[in-house]
């Protein structure tokens, strides 16, 4: 598998295939991340938008158990909290999608708050172990800003 975005002036592929399954309106802060199969048929998909100073929301889609892998999660934990500097990202997951619940809790987001039909999570820059193991040496990046 090989890591994918949407790319400005391109037509949004990621965006496409996610919001077939979560409805993600577009948006022009929008941005995309994917896990690409060797077929080209896309396996998860994480988005991000509605940004402020210190935060933003995530969106994630994905087709099954087997099309989650570390790389992606390293480099969408990545994105916002390295490159962007975000201090937290928030999403909102339907109380029926038991799979999604969990991927949540396994992910390290926090549950903060549930309405009637979702749960709201939370991850914080300090709490996030996917660059925190980046940061102890299994995966090198910069933070320089150019």
């Amino acid at each position: 598998m090989k890591l994918v975005t949407d790319q400005p002036g391109e037509y949004p592929v990621v965006w496409e295939w996610m919001n077939r399954r979560t409805r993600l309106p577009w948006s022009s802060d929008l941005r995309t991340i994917a896990s690409m199969r060797d077929d080209g048929t896309i396996a998860c998909a994480v988005g991000f938008n509605a940004w402020t100073l210190s935060a933003c929301w995530i969106h994630v889609a994905f087709d099954g158990p087997h099309g989650l892998n570390r790389h992606l999660w390293r480099a969408a934990f990545e994105y916002p909290f390295v490159k962007c500097g975000m201090e937290a990202i928030y999403g909102l997951t339907p109380k029926n999608l038991d799979d999604a619940l969990r991927m949540n809790d396994k992910l390290g987001f926090r549950r903060i708050a549930e309405t009637v039909d979702c749960v709201m999570f939370e991850m914080r820059h300090d709490e996030c172990r996917w660059i925190k193991e980046n940061a102890h040496g299994r995966q090198g990046i910069s933070t320089s800003t150019t």
